[in-house]
């Protein structure tokens, strides 16, 4: 009866062990066809063209590396897997920041291009002449948007068209009204140059609001982050002060989870940050 019981038993670790295992290779399968795909656009969409099909073996290997080496270390399961999981994170996080400069950057550059382009109306140039004099004068990223904007202009595709794809590119406000200025003003007529100077004051003054209250709120900024720094600093304190509380709180499990409740209350606080300043912005 009891060797049944061990066998049956061993049966129903064998099957949960496979069930489990097919799960989380389902589970980086689909994370993987994501994280390819995302990257691929992501980068296409900041151009950066290069071949991504080492990418994710190159994850992989580096969060073997890291697991290992935080395993020799701490000797901490748990830690392993946060660690090795964020190897596979932080590359989408760097590239959804890029992308996110990038569209800073275009913001930034708008004012003074429509102001330009405004110039170049009231001087006589067609819109077309003036948005390829600003692609030959302006700095990436606005000449690379604008230069495709034109370039898809040559292959055929509406004025109107080539503003829409402008501003699924980059999905903010400026592109927005920009996009929808020009297509409201080649399709129905009207002076498009004080249109064009009228937005680019408008904004101007955008900007200048959004970089006051960065500027009101970097005081803030700068407490969260002291404020989420201070854990590993007092840890780093106490390592040097009391060596053996430290110790057990690196090879128990009690102070293992207590470690990964604090990585996961500290990523859950910049998350939140993050959200707040974004809808505040």
């Amino acid at each position: 009866m009891i060797s049944f019981a061990l066998i049956m038993a061993g049966i129903s670790l064998a099957i949960a062990f496979w069930i489990g295992q097919q799960i989380v290779a389902n589970a980086m399968s689909k994370y993987k066809a994501v994280f390819m795909h995302d990257t691929h656009v992501g980068l296409r969409e900041i151009f950066v063209f290069i071949d991504i099909t080492h990418l994710w073996p190159a994850l992989i290997c580096l969060g073997m590396g890291v697991a290992f080496m935080t395993w020799f270390i701490f000797d901490s399961l748990v830690l392993c897997t946060i660690l090795a999981t964020s190897t596979l994170v932080i590359p989408r996080l760097a590239l959804a920041r890029a992308i996110r400069n990038r569209l800073g950057a275009l913001e930034r550059q708008l004012p003074d291009a429509l102001l330009a382009i405004s110039s170049a109306l009231r001087a006589g140039a067609s819109l077309g002449n003036a948005l390829r004099q600003i692609t030959l004068d302006a700095e990436a990223p606005l000449c690379q948007e604008f230069g495709l904007m034109l370039r898809e202009q040559r292959l055929g595709i509406p004025l109107s068209v080539a503003l829409t794809n402008l501003h699924l590119r980059m999905p903010c406000e400026s592109v927005q009204m920009t996009t929808t200025l020009m297509r409201i003003a080649t399709l129905s007529g009207g002076s498009l140059a004080s249109l064009l100077e009228t937005l680019s004051e408008t904004i101007r003054t955008r900007l200048h609001i959004h970089m006051k209250v960065d500027v009101l709120t970097s005081q803030g900024k700068m407490q969260a982050w002291i404020v989420g720094a201070l854990p590993f600093g007092l840890l780093a304190v106490l390592s040097v002060i009391d060596p053996t509380s430290i110790q057990l709180l690196l090879h128990t499990a009690i102070g293992q989870g207590v470690l990964a409740i604090i990585l996961l209350l500290e990523a859950a606080g910049i998350y939140l940050l993050n959200r707040i300043l974004a809808i505040q912005v």
